[in-house]
């Protein structure tokens, strides 16, 4: 998706599975005070950075909203080229569900798969 803006025009591709889909959607149902989803980078982990997601109802100066199957996203401009092109999915796996993040741009993803580096 784009944006257009004076400055840059900044383009972002993220995709979501249907069951990420059906679990943001279910999230944002249960919190009604919030109306997105922010996605950061973190530096974390033995590969260097991990995903967060973290519900929120306010857009920063600093960030770009993308709405993905009516869902916003609230992303920070500087993590933008270490999201592009990622694939969010919710998966059970054994007892516990999680968020997964699929990107073809990782150049290392440690052992247990929460961090990664590009």
């Amino acid at each position: 998706m784009k944006n257009k803006s004076k400055k840059k025009k900044i383009s972002i591709q993220i995709k979501l599975t249907k069951t990420a889909k059906k679990q943001i959607i279910w999230l944002l149902n249960k919190n009604r005070n919030k109306t997105g989803i922010k996605i950061k980078i973190k530096k974390s982990g033995c590969a260097g950075f991990k995903y967060k997601l973290k519900l929120s109802n306010k857009i920063k100066k600093n960030e770009f909203l993308l709405e993905i199957k009516n869902i916003k996203f609230f992303i920070s401009k500087c993590d933008i080229p270490l999201i592009n092109n990622t694939k969010i999915d919710f998966l059970k796996i054994g007892l516990n569900y999680s968020f997964k993040f699929i990107n073809s741009n990782h150049s290392t993803i440690c052992g247990c798969g929460e961090s990664f580096n590009i």
